[in-house]
């Protein structure tokens, strides 16, 4: 989780974010891409049953959390355990570090 800092504060590019192009290329889905940033937005990116949630406040990354979606109620998330947390960024990691550079300056 420690490289994810690294873009707590960086700028949002929002045509490279929601390109869904670029998504597609990651193998991410994401429900709701706005034309442009409000002052606060939230996003969430679906990987799996996981998801990579990113809060948004005046164009920059403000938070980045991972969470845990109800396979029957994608209303309901759960916070992941270490375990499963580790499982998911060892599979996943380098490719959201890569789409993070990709919409960030």
């Amino acid at each position: 989780m420690e490289k994810f800092k690294f873009f707590i504060g960086k700028k949002i590019k929002i045509d490279t974010f929601k390109d869904p192009k670029n998504l597609k290329k990651y193998s991410l889905i994401c429900k709701n891409l706005p034309e442009q940033l409000e002052e606060f937005e939230e996003f969430e990116f679906f990987i799996d049953d996981t998801v990579m949630c990113l809060a948004v406040l005046e164009g920059k990354i403000k938070r980045i959390m991972f969470v845990k979606v109800d396979k029957e109620n994608s209303d309901i998330c759960y916070p992941l355990t270490k375990e499963e947390l580790s499982i998911f960024l060892e599979k996943n990691e380098d490719n959201l570090l890569e789409y993070l550079k990709s919409i960030t300056e």
